[in-house]
């Protein structure tokens, strides 16, 4: 109230110097003016009112000279507040002009009444002679029967006819006046405020903004202050002002743009200041609008012409799922690339809707915060943000408790204002698509809003500069559809009756459940089931069990993705088998990559099993265990790569077979030597113990060449059945028959599978395969002879073989040179480790080849 007061005071400032003014502004009643009377029951309040401060029952006033010499055209103002009831026992006096000083002497003068008997309490203008008290006007009834903060303006003109105003708000807004006639000469002394009042209300009575001098005349025309719409047929003019005029009510002297017809124009019945449109026709929602008052009046004649006023029809209209999306996520703002290190989530209208966002949530699987306020209009997008961040991002809307998002996956949920979901997200990292960016920094963007799965493939890293762009189109934007048909990424047979269907992209979930399948062997659909509407999975049940490791050739449609791409798939899949030992063996190891690559274990399965790698360990003996979480089925003699890296290794061996690599993490693999174990279930299916001088001895170094088990058959820790991959095939076949390769067998107790070998590591018939047959176990020693009969190579002395075996030569001397191109003999002698005295020896003879220079 004290700024209306200073204003007020500061408008006028050619009013004559015989007035009195006082807002207690300097906390102070006895100077600037002077106040006297029962001084010590008043107080200046912190709020800058003059307060009644007593503890006991009593009266109470204050008066001060108010210098009129004439009660013509003069004016009274003043704020009074009672908070209590009003009664004859608890009620206030307002001496407009007294001619004592003492108003407890209820002197002859002018005053207001604040309270009376029951509950017509109005503020009364009374005229108080020789103690005779008569009305003169009054506010309605009632006005000030409960606690009150008034404002009220009295104006007497030189007929002697008084006019009434109160604006019960404590403002300014008077509205109509309350008038009387009393032309007594009763121009008195003082001013002044009188109480009497009981001890419970001893401190309830406050005054402020006190006014008396001659009358303030209104010379400024009417100012539209506000322009509301209060519904989409009714448009609230509020001005600084009550107004009136010949055209208050004339429907023509108010427009709309754009154009809305004024059906009729009416007064607001307590607000004379205030004017209601009555439209002939509905505004449309979200729509800015100007309306122009062509001429108004105020109650002193003053008139405006073309008033405008500007204002915006907007309701919020009910959202349902999809409508608005989540288009933008910054979960891991470090470090910094040039947004503000702090997360935030974007969301986008697609619809057509003006949606009131006020009290929706926003939340992660743990827990909701709540948006404080705010429209999204249709094609708009807008930044959600924890309620301090909001500066940070402009036109954000804050949120009270924002979630905190884990960098590596959680769940964005909105919600609206009854907690139904309109859209979620689960992200992971891997939505970057990119290892440096999901390193943070980089927000996740959506790339097509219309894409009605929405899934993983729709979204990736930010390709902005500043990494991501918040409230605004999103940089990897497209609204091109999807005109690809679906594959099927794999499929999953489970014990007994189940398979898996996973594609390639969401699907549409009746697609699935009506499409056809059929299958050879066959196979009866008994049901088929999708998790949501927009599943990229189908469970198919099956009447008949499937039989492990059978193929089963199927054809399943039609089938469409999301965008109703339709089309039949077709394939085979198998019940993967239990693996038992030595079904699945370690057919190549790279320990040794170069600076920065990394290693690989090729697996091959030699059962005639179809053999599922899921739930498989590879570990070794520092207790460095991987587990291979992923499903990948292995037909009988088929290849896998298991590597961190496969990007490196297609690289480094240009003998690598594309899609034969299981992307997984590795126990450390070292390079002088290792061992290297696949379990299942606590069973060793293989182990290898290599070393680095299973390698050719011949090679300089082991950098990024493989080791390669040469029979897959052969013993998996046998250094005779490893050989370095051929050199000109770039020392490594990942995903494929190893290049050194060798098989065969033989007839007799012992000899070689083939009676010639080239030992020049080209990956043609580099080593020479020997094969045993014993009918019990014997200790034997093997040397090698030139055509001359010298011996040159002892391949082994003296060790303990099984029954049945094999064992390799590279054709490397005791001396570790090559030995030359000729004819050899091995010559093989045994006794039987049993102490039977059974002995055995054999001679063979075979051809080393070689190119001539």
């Amino acid at each position: 109230m004290k700024a209306l007061f200073i204003v007020l005071t500061l408008l006028f400032p050619f009013l004559s110097w015989n007035q009195l003014t006082d807002d207690f502004s300097d906390g102070d009643f006895t100077s600037n003016p002077v106040w006297n009377g029962t001084s010590t029951t008043y107080i200046v309040n912190a709020g800058q009112e003059l307060q009644l401060n007593n503890t006991i029952a009593a009266t109470s006033y204050l008066s001060t000279p108010h210098n009129l010499t004439s009660l013509d055209n003069k004016q009274w103002e003043i704020l009074v507040r009672q908070t209590f009831a009003p009664s004859t026992s608890n009620f206030g006096r307002v001496y407009l002009t007294s001619v004592s000083a003492d108003l407890s002497t209820n002197p002859d003068g002018f005053y207001l009444q604040f309270g009376e008997a029951g509950s017509t309490d109005a503020v009364r203008l009374f005229k108080m002679i020789s103690g005779v008290s008569t009305q003169i006007c009054a506010a309605p009834d009632g006005q000030i029967a409960t606690s009150f903060a008034v404002r009220v303006k009295v104006v007497r003109d030189n007929t002697g006819l008084w006019k009434l105003y109160v604006d019960a708000s404590g403002g300014t807004n008077f509205g109509s006046a309350y008038t009387g006639t009393d032309a007594a000469a009763l121009t008195g002394t003082h001013f002044g405020v009188f109480q009497t009042y009981t001890a419970s209300n001893a401190t309830k009575f406050y005054y402020d903004d006190v006014y008396v001098g001659d009358e303030i005349v209104d010379t400024q025309a009417p100012i539209l202050v506000s322009t509301t719409a209060i519904t989409n047929s009714q448009v609230d003019l509020l001005f600084s002002e009550p107004v009136g005029g010949a055209n208050l009510l004339l429907t023509s002297n108010y427009t709309l743009n754009p154009s809305v017809v004024v059906g009729a124009v009416s007064v607001d019945g307590t607000n004379t200041a205030l004017l209601h449109l009555n439209l002939a026709s509905s505004l449309t929602n979200g729509q800015n609008y100007t309306v122009t008052v062509s001429s108004i009046e105020d109650a002193f004649g003053n008139t405006a012409t073309n008033l405008t006023g500007n204002f915006s029809y907007l309701v919020g209209e009910t959202a349902v799922k999809g409508d608005v999306i989540i288009s933008e996520v910054m979960v891991d703002p470090t470090p910094v690339i040039g947004l503000p290190e702090l997360e935030f989530v974007e969301i986008y209208n697609k619809s057509n809707k003006y949606i009131d966002l006020s009290g929706w949530k926003l939340g992660d699987l743990s827990g909701d915060g709540t948006i404080l306020s705010g429209f999204i209009n249709p094609g708009q997008y807008k930044i959600l943000c924890a309620s301090a961040n909001t500066p940070e991002f402009a036109g954000s809307y804050g949120v009270s408790s924002f979630p905190s998002y884990n960098n590596s996956s959680d769940d964005a949920i909105l919600k609206d204002n009854s907690g139904i979901i309109i859209d979620n997200i689960s992200y992971t990292d891997n939505w970057y698509r990119d290892p440096i960016k999901k390193s943070g920094g980089y927000s996740l963007e959506l790339i097509n809003p219309n894409d009605p799965c929405s899934d993983s493939s729709n979204w990736i890293a930010s390709t902005n500069a500043n990494g991501g762009t918040p409230g605004a189109q999103n940089s990897v934007y497209t609204i091109t559809p999807d005109t690809q048909i679906p594959q099927i990424s794999s499929l999953i047979a489970i014990s007994p009756n189940y398979l898996e269907v996973h594609f390639s992209e969401g699907m549409d979930s009746a697609s699935l459940v009506n499409a056809v399948f059929t299958s050879n062997p066959n196979l009866t659909v008994q049901s088929v089931s999708v998790a949501s509407t927009f599943s990229n999975q189908a469970t198919i049940v099956f009447n008949e069990n499937l039989v492990f490791s059978q193929h089963y050739s199927f054809s399943y449609g039609s089938v469409s993705d999301c965008w109703l791409n339709a089309t039949t798939l077709s394939g085979s899949f198998a019940l993967a088998d239990v693996p038992q030992a030595g079904d699945l063996v370690i057919n190549e190891i790279l320990f040794d990559p170069a600076t920065g690559g990394s290693d690989f274990v090729e697996l091959y399965n030699r059962s005639a099993k179809v053999l599922n790698l899921k739930d498989l360990f590879v570990t070794n003996l520092d207790e460095d265990t991987v587990q291979l979480t992923q499903n990948y089925f292995l037909d009988p003699g088929a290849y896998v790569v298991l590597t961190p890296d496969s990007n490196y290794q297609k690289s480094t061996f240009p003998q690598s077979v594309p899609g034969r690599f299981y992307v997984t993490s590795l126990p450390s693999l070292n390079n002088d030597s290792s061992t290297i174990q696949l379990l299942y279930n606590s069973i060793v299916l293989d182990k290898v113990s290599y070393r680095e001088d299973w390698h050719l001895s011949l090679i300089d170094d082991t950098e990024n060449k493989t080791l390669e088990r040469i029979n897959p058959e052969g013993a998996s820790s046998s250094a005779s059945n490893w050989h370095t991959a051929a050199e000109t095939i770039g020392f490594g076949t990942p995903g494929k028959m190893n290049s050194q390769y060798v098989s065969g067998s033989v007839s007799s107790t012992f000899g070689a599978t083939e009676p010639i070998f080239s030992p020049d590591n080209d990956g043609f018939q580099d080593v020479l395969l020997f094969q045993y047959n014993f009918d019990a176990g014997m200790i034997a020693t093997l040397k090698i002879f030139d055509n001359q009969g010298r011996e040159v190579h002892t391949l082994f002395s003296s060790e303990l073989l099984g029954q049945q075996g094999s064992f390799t030569w590279d054709g490397v001397l005791s001396n570790n040179q090559k030995a030359p191109i000729g004819i050899y003999i091995a010559v093989i002698e045994a006794f039987s480790a049993d102490g039977s005295g059974k002995q055995f020896a054999k001679r063979i003879g075979f051809t080393l080849a070689g190119k001539l220079d």
